[in-house]
């Protein structure tokens, strides 16, 4: 069994470690974690990388869990992403074929990250053809037994992964600059539509 955490609209390697499975784990009682891709996701825009962050509250400075960690929705941050996610892919061969299917998500305001960021994961999941059970885990456990396999480490850090290895595709803005790896999988989506399951 795989244990992954919450992540933001996550990247191909948070999908590839999913593919393929019939079932996986979500944490939701670890602590959160500042900074890491549990609340931000990275797209191509047309001045380069960009960091798209869900604020979220810190109350009474203690620690809190994942699942009862909540989204500060005094900003409009969701307009402020969805106008991003528009001028980053609306020139894409895709961005106007699911843009229907994912503005909800940037309409509807939710309370708790967790429920944003499952219900983003699990509309990504349907476009790439990953058909898998995620289930909650019980409790926190800082060193997993032999027979899981900690994936969470992929959120750990919140900037974008640059694995060399990874096969490149057309991307809006590569006549700006070569491929650029380790993005948010809407940039596969928008960008190779249907094809994305083949390239996972």
């Amino acid at each position: 069994m795989k244990l992954f955490a919450t992540a933001y609209a996550p990247p191909l390697s948070y999908l590839r470690g999913m593919n393929q499975e019939n079932e996986v784990q979500m944490e939701v009682h670890e602590f959160f974690v500042k900074q890491t891709l549990r609340n931000r996701t990275h797209i191509l825009s047309p001045n380069g990388i960009q960091a798209l962050i869900i604020p979220v509250k810190h109350e009474n400075r203690t620690k809190t869990p994942v699942k009862d960690l909540k989204i500060s929705n005094d900003s409009n941050w969701q307009r402020q992403h969805w106008r991003s996610l528009d001028a980053a892919y609306r020139r894409s061969a895709f961005f106007e074929f699911y843009a229907d299917d994912l503005a909800p998500f940037y309409e509807k305001e939710y309370t708790y990250l967790h429920d944003f960021n499952t219900a983003v994961l699990e509309w990504l999941l349907g476009v790439y053809k990953i058909n898998i059970q995620i289930t909650p885990n019980n409790t926190f456990e800082k060193e997993l037994p032999a027979s899981e396999t900690d994936c969470r480490t992929l959120c750990d850090t919140g900037v974008p992964v640059f694995n060399h290895s990874e096969k490149s595709y057309p991307q809006v803005f590569s006549y700006k600059e070569s491929f650029t790896p380790g993005l948010s999988a809407y940039d596969l989506v928008f960008n190779m539509g249907p094809a994305c399951n083949s390239y996972l």
